[in-house]
Formats: C-alpha cells, structure tokens, sequence
C-alpha cells in the first residue's frame, strides 16, 4: 500500500469514468463511464470480471439493489437498464425520459427505482422490470442528483434541493445555491442527509428527521460527490482529491490524493475498509479507509 493509501489503480475505461458503485455484499465494484460501458470488478484484487457495452452514450450512473441480485444504469441515450448481477444479462430497459439520465436511487425494498433526468422529471420506475410506475416533477429543472432513505424519503437536487415522501409529496424545498445540488446521500440510518455543491466548494449536512440544516463545511475544492461510511459518522466526498470529513464537527479528517484529473463518483465498501474514486484521468482507485 502506498503511503497515500492507495491500495489499487483500476484502469480499463477509455474515458473519464462518471461513477461507480460497491454491491451490498462488498465482492463487487461496478463503474462507468463515458465510454459507454460498465465495468465490473472483484474487490479489493481489482481484478476486471465483465466489460459491458452497456449504453449509446455516456453512462452517468449505476446504483445496486439492496439485495445486491440487480444492478441498474444510466444513460446519456436517455435509457435505464437494469442488470443481472450474477451474469450481468440485460432483464429490462426503460426509455421513459426525454432527455438524458443522471442519476439512480433504489427504494429500501429494491422494488422501486428512481431517475432523474435533464427533461426536470424524476421516473418511478419497478425493478426488475423497470415498469413505468409514475412520475415526479419536483420543479427543480434538471435532476442532477437522487437520494431515497432508509424510510423512503426522496431526496432530489438541481437548483434546489427538495425532500418528498414517498408519494411525491414536497416536504422540504431549500433554492439558496447559486450553482445548484450535484450529489446527495443519506447516511445508513436516515438520519442525516448530505448534500454536495460541486462550483460552491459547500459540503451540506442536513437533519432528516427535521429537515433543516445541521451543519456545512465551506471547502477550497469542488464537492462532486458524496458518500456516508457505513456507520454514518464520516463523509467522504470528490473533488481534485477525495476527502474524508467528520459528520458531527465537520473536521476534515483525511485527503487521499494521487488522481491527476476531476473525481466524479466516490463510494466506500460495505465494511467501511475501502474508498473507490472514479476519475475524469480514466482511472478507479481504491483506497484503505
């Protein structure tokens, strides 16, 4: 291991890689990217199980089921595919948007899925099956990213950040950003809400349960992307470099530097042992948490 903390650089895609995601199980990492495809890894060997053409443009975001069985993507194309964990066989696709996809959120029972497109609508879509169930138009303009809790609160960003119930109902609608919401994620517990400013250098922390601010951490780097530790009291978020913040004080309590272009996607492995990084330099990394 690197003095860094870099266990493992991972390169395979062509391209920039948009974002990345571990199976609930932790054997797994799947990434994607501009080039189109998903990759799927074996964790931590980095070793590069499946190479998938997966969409006709840019694939900007993969999200596992909660049981891990089912993976879903998002496309550029302006489709979702949802795939097969165990052989990544294609079981259904949705072309419900009419404008590209950004963004993915399965519901705690992995039945319903959530995506956010550009057309400023967010699909409900089933999951296997990928049905077209409803849809939500937060009034936010494009959807940039989506969040769903524990509880099944939704959390959407765009020029604003709004929470709904599970129905679609507003319950939270906070337009003081100059650039907007470009990530979101609940910690474990439902508890706490992290929000990423990307341009304002603002990592936010909101209560859930409240719904009002907790906290925020003004930062010298963009905020691209965010992600709890499994136990909730850390975030690590993307920028230049991935850092790792304290969710109580907002300390930051470690950089883990070495990408050589813009970090797009973090996430960190079930057991809270690894951070992945997928960057605009082509290259994941892994890193010991």
């Amino acid at each position: 291991m690197a003095e860094n903390g870099l266990i493992k650089t991972l390169s395979g895609h062509s391209d920039g890689v948009l974002a990345l995601a571990f199976s609930p199980c932790g054997k797994f990492l799947a990434t994607a990217g501009e080039d189109d495809t998903i990759r799927l890894w074996s964790v931590p060997d980095g070793i590069e199980i499946k190479a998938l053409q997966a969409h006709d443009g840019d694939v900007r975001a993969v999200a596992f089921g909660p049981d891990g069985d089912v993976f879903a993507s998002a496309s550029w194309d302006k489709s979702v595919k949802i795939w097969r964990t165990a052989d990544c066989a294609t079981l259904a696709s949705a072309s419900a948007h009419g404008a590209p996809v950004n963004c993915l959120a399965f519901s705690p029972d992995g039945k319903l899925l959530y995506s956010g497109s550009d057309d400023a609508t967010i699909k409900v879509l089933s999951s296997p099956e990928a049905g077209l169930k409803s849809t939500l138009e937060p009034g936010i303009g494009d959807i940039k990213a989506l969040a769903v809790s524990p509880k099944g609160l939704i959390a959407a960003g765009g020029m604003e950040l709004q929470v709904l119930d599970p129905d679609g109902n507003l319950l939270k609608d906070n337009d003081s950003y100059v650039y907007g919401v470009r990530a979101l994620a609940f910690s474990p517990d439902g508890r706490l809400l992290a929000a990423g400013t990307g341009m304002e250098k603002r990592l936010e922390l909101w209560d859930a349960e409240k719904l009002e601010e907790a906290g925020s951490v003004k930062d010298s780097d963009w905020i691209n992307c965010v992600a709890f530790t499994p136990d909730g009291k850390a975030v690590a978020t993307g920028g230049t470099a991935v850092k790792l913040w304290d969710a109580a004080t907002g300390a930051c309590l470690k950089t883990f530097e070495g990408h050589s272009d813009e970090i797009y996607s973090v996430d960190i492995s079930p057991d809270g042992r690894l951070i992945a990084s997928a960057s605009n330099d082509r290259t994941v990394k892994l890193w010991a948490l």
